[in-house]
């Protein structure tokens, strides 16, 4: 349509000008516009002629334009599609930095949020590396405590049997001394009562014992607790907590068998009062009773040996336990140098977390601007 508007119609206004043109020069000159007299007229004219190429000129001027017209058009059209394109790429682009920015910003905050909760774990975890490390001082201390105890419970069973040996060595000089080594044996009987008392103290120093290795158990299940949680330290604890499970375990048969040998021992005690109280009332039965406070007294000397041997044997475990408390000490206090150091990483990282969601917050401010 474009294309007839200004090449045909160009053609039609020029061929309209040289026939408007004859028929006024007609009229003018001849006074008459038949067409004799238009052709006469044409004929004479050569200006005329030169009119009747005005539509060619103008239907070649038309084609121009038209050409010119539709280079025009696939220009703007063309600018138009690179405009079109320009906005589809901003907007892509925008969209695509607003996305990159909400992505930023939700791993931002997850960081943060992971941030604090190692933080709170690391607080959490500290907390309990100090109380562990208190309840192992008071645990060190304890036993400590128990090995100084066994160790003057030996001293009282050596006394003891020195003391036995020489009652023995009496009982056996004379049966004409029966009455003195009644007199002794009543004393002895006194010290006995004594030594008794001793060990209760020593047998509740056994319950002591045992608490001990429920303490030094519980303290092995939180040590192999804490190195359940992939801790870079917790490798080393987990190897400490083993030995204190075998530790408490060693501990408590050794409890129970201090146990034991002091129930002998305070039986054993009780037979010896009963043995010196029959001598003194039937201090006249002569040699056979003195031979019968002999066998007692050597029953007596026997069982304060063995009760020597149990409070060596717990002095042994109690130094044995204190040492492996005091590397469980310098273990924890590794831990918590380690605890400490990662408290510092965690706060560096949470201030890289913060400095990133707002590098984030700025994205998402400067997509929507």
């Amino acid at each position: 349509m474009k294309r007839l508007r200004y090449d045909v119609y160009g053609a039609i206004v020029g061929a309209g000008l040289p026939v408007v043109a004859t028929i006024i020069e007609a009229f003018r000159q001849l006074g008459s516009v038949a067409p004799g007299a238009l052709l006469r007229t044409h004929l004479q004219q050569p200006l005329l002629w030169i009119m009747d190429t005005t539509p060619f000129v103008l239907a070649a001027l038309g084609k121009v334009i038209q050409r010119q017209h539709d280079d025009l058009v696939r220009q703007s059209e063309e600018l138009v599609r690179q405009s079109d394109e320009i906005v589809r790429l901003e907007q892509a682009r925008r969209e695509s930095f607003d996305r990159t920015a909400k992505e930023l910003s939700h791993a931002a905050q997850g960081l943060l949020g992971n941030v604090a909760a190692f933080t709170r774990t690391t607080s959490e975890s500290a907390g309990s590396v100090r109380q562990t490390t208190l309840t192992m001082n008071q645990l060190a201390q304890g036993a400590a405590a128990a090995a100084l105890t066994a160790e003057t419970v030996i001293g009282l069973a050596m006394e003891a049997e020195r003391q036995s040996a020489q009652g023995l060595e009496q009982a056996e000089a004379s049966g004409a001394e029966l009455l003195r080594l009644a007199e002794e044996v009543r004393g002895l009987s006194r010290r006995i009562e004594a030594v008794d008392a001793q060990m209760r103290d020593v047998y509740d120093l056994g319950d002591l014992i045992r608490r001990l290795a429920d303490r030094s158990e519980q303290l092995a299940e939180q040590a192999a607790s804490l190195a359940g949680r992939s801790d870079p330290g917790a490798e080393g604890l987990g190897e400490i907590a083993g030995g204190l499970q075998r530790l408490g375990s060693d501990t408590r048969g050794a409890a129970v068998r201090v146990r034991q040998v002091l129930t002998e021992v305070h039986r054993a005690m009780l037979a010896a009062m009963g043995a010196a109280e029959e001598g003194i009332g039937h201090a006249q039965l002569g040699a056979r009773t003195a031979t019968r406070n002999g066998e007692t007294i050597r029953g007596l000397a026997t069982a304060l040996q063995e009760s020597a041997r149990a409070a060596r044997e717990i002095a042994r475990v109690a130094q044995q336990q204190e040492g492996a408390i005091e590397q469980v000490l310098k273990s924890m206090t590794e831990i918590a140098h380690a605890t400490d150091e990662t408290a510092a990483s965690t706060r560096e990282v949470d201030r890289e977390a913060r400095a990133l969601n707002e590098l984030a917050s700025f994205l998402r401010t400067a997509t929507k601007t």
